[in-house]
């Protein structure tokens, strides 16, 4: 009887403090679920021909890239979250349509060749492009999409190991990635 009636007491006494603890165990949780690593924010790229949601601070550099053997200057903004990247890169075109296209293919193609996976023939303008390989070992997954914007060839790339990079999140990234209006 004694037992019984201090199981009530407890229970009535702590029944208010311990659903405001559930309470603030539930909402702890929810906030862990909404990572703070991935910190979105929208940025026009590509000098002002297209914009695209980065999940971090972005830092940019430029390089020369060779395509269908012409070398063209190539400027890269990216972001890190963890291991994975995400980056937009872009570079002028000439003024050839069939030139502009091949240029396309091609680094179409050496985003392919990077994974070490091979490139459809022809990859179609429009094709997002997912590859999923064992990149040294470690599986590896890279989701890209290659756009002509005016006289840019312009590039999304989310790119990292698996369990490091959410395919909804670089899918996020990748769609993005928009002409600007």
């Amino acid at each position: 009887m004694f037992v019984s009636r201090l199981i009530v007491f407890f229970t009535e006494a702590f029944r208010q403090p311990l659903r405001r603890a559930a309470s603030a165990l539930l909402a702890a949780a929810c906030l862990a679920a909404c990572s703070p690593e991935y910190n979105w924010r929208e940025l026009d790229v590509a000098d002002g021909r297209a914009r695209a949601a980065f999940p971090a601070r972005v830092q940019t550099e430029q390089r020369p890239i060779v395509l269908d053997g012409k070398e063209l200057p190539f400027s890269l903004t990216a972001a890190r979250v963890g291991q994975a990247v995400f980056a937009v890169g872009h570079a002028p075109l000439p003024t050839d349509p069939l030139q502009r296209e091949r240029m396309r293919q091609a680094l179409v193609a050496s985003l392919y060749a990077n994974m070490g996976a091979r490139p459809p023939e022809p990859a179609k303008p429009d094709d997002d492009i997912e590859i999923r390989a064992d990149v040294n070992g470690q599986p590896t997954l890279l989701m890209a999409r290659v756009r002509i914007y005016g006289d840019r060839l312009v590039e999304a790339v989310a790119a990292g190991p698996a369990q490091d990079l959410p395919p909804e999140r670089a899918s996020e990234f990748v769609r993005s990635l928009m002409p600007s209006r």
